[in-house]
């Protein structure tokens, strides 16, 4: 590889690197939007936030596939950029991971607490449902017209 393919090789990496740190940035604010609305009582806004990390997530894939080839050469690219490159493309991998991991142990949190409020609903859906049917039993009980012992019929 030539020193122009390098430098050529080194740009085209840290243009795709500063992309994908730019977008996981803007999925790490709209993580933190989402944490904000998995507490509260807002689902159309928090369905709009997925769509909205969804259209992140799609974008870099395609960030992905391109560095792909570049990723399974690494150690040979790597060694081939100029230091300063080099240097650059460690630093915006470093962020990148950074940023991500971020986001995982966010989501991480997140899940677990919609894993804990659906155990609470499922209670309490399980609770409305053995209530009403205690209710049933009950209604059906009372409005069942029974013999009485004591019926007083000479009182006639």
């Amino acid at each position: 590889m030539t020193v122009t393919e390098a430098k050529d090789i080194g740009s085209k990496l840290i243009q795709l690197l500063t992309q994908q740190k730019f977008l996981y940035r803007q999925l790490k604010e709209l993580t933190q939007k989402q944490t904000s609305l998995v507490d509260g009582n807002d689902p159309e806004m928090l369905l709009k936030i997925l769509a909205g990390r969804q259209r992140l997530i799609d974008r870099l894939s395609l960030i992905d596939l391109e560095l792909r080839p570049i990723r399974a050469d690494w150690q040979k690219v790597s060694a081939s950029l100029p230091a300063a490159q080099r240097e650059e493309a460690k630093g915006l991998i470093d962020s990148v991971q950074a940023i991500l991991g971020e986001i995982i142990a966010r989501d991480t949190a997140d899940t677990q607490t919609l894993h804990t409020q659906q155990k609470k609903v499922a209670a309490e859906i399980q609770g409305a449902v053995t209530g009403k049917r205690v209710n049933q039993a009950y209604v059906q009980a009372s409005s069942t017209p029974s013999a009485s012992r004591y019926f007083d019929a000479t009182s006639e």
